[in-house]
């Protein structure tokens, strides 16, 4: 069986001295040696402060609990992404709104969230960088200069890929599937340190200079997770090499297909293609593929009560409702045989 998605994480040989540093420490948490290198040395990749924590949803959640919004506040987001999105949103207590995406790059843009501004009011837009493709960062700053909404970007899936804006919040997933994944893990990234620092207690209860400040999580990174990092880290070079090996292989099978409108030089994430028709069911020839993001979110039952706003005259997210995507295998582990093999079977 052709697997969709097999993680590309260090060896226990790339491990072994970073754990000996943890076993030489005896420090496993509270934000220990390796977590402070792991950051420092992120902090230096992407210009930008931040903190780490547990996984990419606890990052969206402590961004937006940070924003420390009225319950209720409305927060406007696609419908066109993954469950985490909306659960964060919830979870705090705000109100999510959906809306539509562009038909090409599959994103919710600048443009797309300008227009809902002008049917409702909300306190912040959270931007999805959907399947990698990252988002328009200067328009986003722009935006937020001109409405005064919050933007917090969902960049889950584009380490690498996202710049970083000078008035935008951005968060990562480091999940183990992700093309930078160290198991379990996420990111916060903002241009304003005092944002960042409050994050930061947050992932850790809430505490500042040793007494509760406001209500926190548990969020922290362990230091085996940094471990994972700080090796992942030293391969990131040859991950990016071989993905995008990978990525231009499919381009040259799938030339007539319809395919995400992608930016030059950016790191392959996810490889989805536009079916028109009947979805192929290729579990028979031993393919695994998925509908990505099938049914749209507003179908599923934890959901359907949630609004829908159209940039057009009604509640109707055409793309969203007629994107027909499957999903095909991406890691670094796939042959050209095998790309040639499911290419042939779509």
């Amino acid at each position: 069986m052709i697997q969709l998605l097999v993680p590309d994480l260090p060896t226990i040989e790339e491990l072994l001295p970073w754990l000996k540093w943890i076993d030489n420490n005896k420090w496993y948490s509270n934000f220990g040696p390796l977590v402070q290198k792991f950051e420092s040395e992120l902090t230096e990749l992407l210009d930008s402060n931040l903190t780490t924590v547990n996984s990419g949803t606890s990052a969206l959640e402590l961004s937006l609990l940070a924003l420390e919004l009225p319950i209720g506040s409305k927060v406007l987001l696609p419908a066109f992404t993954f469950p985490a999105t909306v659960t964060a949103i919830k979870y705090i207590g705000l109100q999510p709104v959906f809306t539509d995406i562009d038909p090409n790059s599959w994103l919710l843009t600048p443009n797309i969230a300008r227009q809902i501004l002008d049917k409702i009011t909300y306190d912040v837009v959270i931007p999805v960088t959907t399947f990698g493709h990252p988002q328009p960062v200067d328009e986003w700053d722009q935006f937020n200069k001109d409405t005064n909404v919050t933007v917090l970007i969902d960049a889950a899936s584009s380490f690498g890929n996202q710049p970083i804006g000078k008035r935008c919040i951005t968060t990562f997933s480091l999940h183990a599937t992700k093309a930078f994944g160290i198991g379990e893990g996420g990111l916060i990234v903002a241009n304003c340190a005092d944002f960042i620092q409050q994050v930061r207690a947050l992932s850790n209860f809430g505490f500042e200079n040793g007494v509760i400040v406001r209500y926190g999580s548990n969020a922290k990174l362990s230091e085996y997770h940094a471990a994972v990092g700080l090796a992942q880290l030293k391969r990131w070079e040859q991950i990016v090499q071989k993905r995008e090996v990978i990525w231009n292989i499919y381009q040259k099978y799938l030339a007539k297909t319809s395919l995400q409108s992608m930016p030059e030089n950016h790191i392959p994430a996810i490889l989805s293609v536009k079916i028109n028709g009947n979805i192929p069911i290729l579990t028979n020839k031993q393919i695994k593929t998925r509908r990505w993001y099938y049914p749209p979110l507003y179908k599923h039952p934890a959901f359907t009560d949630i609004v829908k706003i159209s940039p057009q005259e009604n509640d109707y997210l055409p793309i969203t409702e007629n994107l027909s995507l499957l999903g095909l295998p991406f890691h670094t582990s796939l042959t050209e045989e095998e790309i040639s093999y499911i290419c042939n079977n779509l």
